[in-house]
């Protein structure tokens, strides 16, 4: 049988049956005691070139019974750029005359075959055992100007068990010209004990080996002896198990093409936003008029808006712009709440250091739910008073988590019912990354089946492009409708208005409260501190203004005296916030589940997940 490879073995110059252990297998380790006590080895050369060779050792188990002896040897070596030499090994055979068991296993790895002698099931061998191998190799002999050689590590420097009474005998068709062996280092020119020479056969003797030591032979011969032709194989490549031809290339191109064709139009379906054309960006069309819609011109210039879209709320908008319900939006839910009079916002401060931000926030209940609350607000002003009149934001840690995810939801059923969206954002981007993924780890399998049992993996690449391309494309996938588009100007227009307003132009609006009403906007779309700094400077010049009664924490007439880095006080709140309500409810420490009151799904400590292999 011949064994294909790799490189391995470069240092050795021809053929090096390698006795080994844990290098390429488990192999039994230098366990005190284990030893060789006798190693005999007989390699007949034959004219044409294949050598059949016995080798009987004594294996003393020692103090570590097992079951039984391996052998490794390399079948591939590097030879040149462009080749490797292969070593054929036939005919494998074991006995054991001992009787110890001796089940024979040969397998084989890219560039070694693995000889394995004794019972799975019976590890309990001990003693001295005598194991004899037999098997025939092809492709060792060499030739160079100075005859045939035939040069070999008998044991190399992975065999790793200490052999005493090593006897090596090679016959071959004529006599040997010379004859040398080597032991020690590796890389050392250490001789033998013993080399003798008798007619066609030569005997090489060691009493001792160490472990990991290489023993190694040396004969030559006259040129012409023996057939010295490598047996040489191409460098296996890419090319070697992925087909590059005019079908497997044309055939994936076509694939591509063709799957391509077929995702464009869906993501321009489905990911593509629309908008009303022929109009100016803001506006819809006029009652009986054709509302014509086109694609979306991202580049179309936004105008400045003074106020924010009528009727709508700053969750609305922000989850408008980034076609997400993050803990953002629901921040500023909460703000504009408190700004409509719903709540009120106490920091908590340490009155020794009034200077230092809060370290947290109480949020206190001034009215009862009503008609000017949409879906999402109510069900976001009833977890947070669930049952009381105030609650600190680190108390809503442990009990929140649930309560948003239905927040969240009815935020984007709420978006989607008004229009902006071709359907619900949260839904489309699970249902494209669904695609994704299936479409991904469909082509990842398929290469896998395909490269392993043929050689055109390279028909299933496009399927992986296909699954890359999808998720890729995920946070594009809620396209807007031509309204979303429409109310989407009028935001991004009120988010330049709130950027780059100065003092100049505020002031005029002096003894209208517009910092408070248009706060939470500014929260949604993650600008609170710019706004806060107009109004900052404004008071520092000595401008009367409101003061915020939604927020608490400072004497009346005190707030525009004190507020300097109120934007810093927004940006700790948002993060207090967003920390709060999106903190996942911890488990418990691992109390009992039958004292108290019982034992529930979900109580024990920690909770790890994950299933079979």
């Amino acid at each position: 049988m011949r064994i294909l490879g790799s490189l391995v073995l470069a240092a050795v110059a021809a053929l090096v049956p390698v006795v080994a252990h844990a290098a390429v297998t488990d192999a039994p380790d230098d366990f005190p005691g284990r030893q060789v006590t006798r190693w005999d080895a007989t390699y007949d050369l034959t004219a044409d070139g294949p050598i059949h060779v016995t080798t009987e050792i004594d294996f003393n188990f020692g103090d570590d019974p097992g079951h039984g002896v391996i052998w490794t040897f390399p079948t591939r070596v590097a030879y040149d750029d462009d080749h490797d030499r292969i070593y054929s090994i036939d005919d494998v055979a074991v006995t054991s005359p001992s009787g110890a068991p001796d089940d024979l296993s040969v397998s084989y790895g890219e560039n070694w075959a693995e000889v394995r002698v004794g019972s799975e099931y019976v590890d309990d061998v001990s003693g001295t055992q005598t194991y004899q191998l037999t098997y025939t190799v092809d492709g060792i002999l060499n030739t160079s100007s100075l005859g045939d050689e035939f040069y070999l590590n008998v044991v190399g420097d992975s065999w790793g068990t200490p052999i005493s009474n090593m006897t090596v005998t090679v016959n071959s068709p004529v006599e040997a010209t010379a004859a040398q062996c080597f032991t020690g280092a590796v890389g050392g020119d250490s001789p033998c004990d013993a080399v003798t020479e008798n007619g066609t056969t030569t005997v090489f003797r060691q009493a001792t080996v160490n472990a990991y030591t290489p023993f190694t032979i040396d004969t030559l011969y006259p040129v012409g002896t023996f057939d010295t032709t490598p047996i040489l194989q191409e460098h296996e490549d890419f090319a070697d198990y992925v087909a590059i031809t005019p079908l497997t290339v044309g055939g994936s191109l076509a694939i591509l093409v063709g799957g391509l064709l077929l995702l464009i139009p869906s993501l321009r379906r489905k990911a593509t936003d629309d908008q009303f054309a022929d109009l100016t960006p803001g506006l819809r069309p006029g009652l009986g008029d054709d509302a014509v819609v086109t694609r979306r011109d991202k580049k179309a210039p936004v105008a400045v808006e003074f106020q924010p879209p009528p009727g709508l709320h700053p969750g609305q908008l922000g989850t408008l712009i980034d076609e997400k319900a993050d803990p953002r939006d629901v921040t500023a839910t909460i703000v504009d709440l408190a700004v409509r009079g719903f709540l009120r916002i106490d920091p908590v401060t340490d009155p020794s250091h009034p200077e230092a931000e809060p370290s947290d926030y109480t949020l206190v209940k001034l009215l009862p739910t009503d008609g000017r609350m949409v879906a999402y607000e109510r069900s976001l002003f009833d977890a947070i008073f669930e049952g009381r009149e105030s609650v600190t934001l680190s108390a809503l840690k442990t009990t929140f988590a649930a309560d948003m995810g239905v927040v969240q939801s009815q935020l984007y059923a709420n978006v989607t019912d008004l229009g902006w969206f071709r359907g619900n954002p949260a839904s489309a981007r699970m249902a494209w990354g669904v695609k994704g993924t299936f479409m991904l780890l469909f082509g990842l399998g398929a290469v896998f089946v395909l490269f392993a049992a043929t050689t055109y993996a390279l028909l299933a690449v496009p399927f992986v492009i296909f699954g890359i391309v999808i998720l890729a494309t995920i946070k594009a996938a809620p396209a807007r409708t031509a309204e979303g588009t429409r109310v989407l100007s009028q935001t991004r227009g009120f988010e330049l208005y709130l950027e780059t307003a100065d003092a100049e132009q505020l002031r005029f609006e002096e003894g209208k409260d517009i910092f408070s009403r248009y706060l939470p906007y500014a929260i949604a779309f993650g600008i609170a501190d710019k706004w806060s700094k107009k109004f900052e400077a404004l008071a520092a010049q000595g401008y009367s203004m409101p003061e915020p009664a939604w927020y608490g924490g400072y004497a009346i007439g005190g707030f525009w005296l004190a507020s300097q880095g109120f934007g810093r006080q927004m940006d700790s709140f948002a993060t207090q916030v967003d920390s709060a309500i999106s903190a996942p409810t911890p488990s418990t420490s691992g109390s009992s589940g039958f004292s108290g009151g019982g034992g529930f799904s979900g109580g024990g400590s920690f909770g790890g997940g994950g299933g079979g292999w």
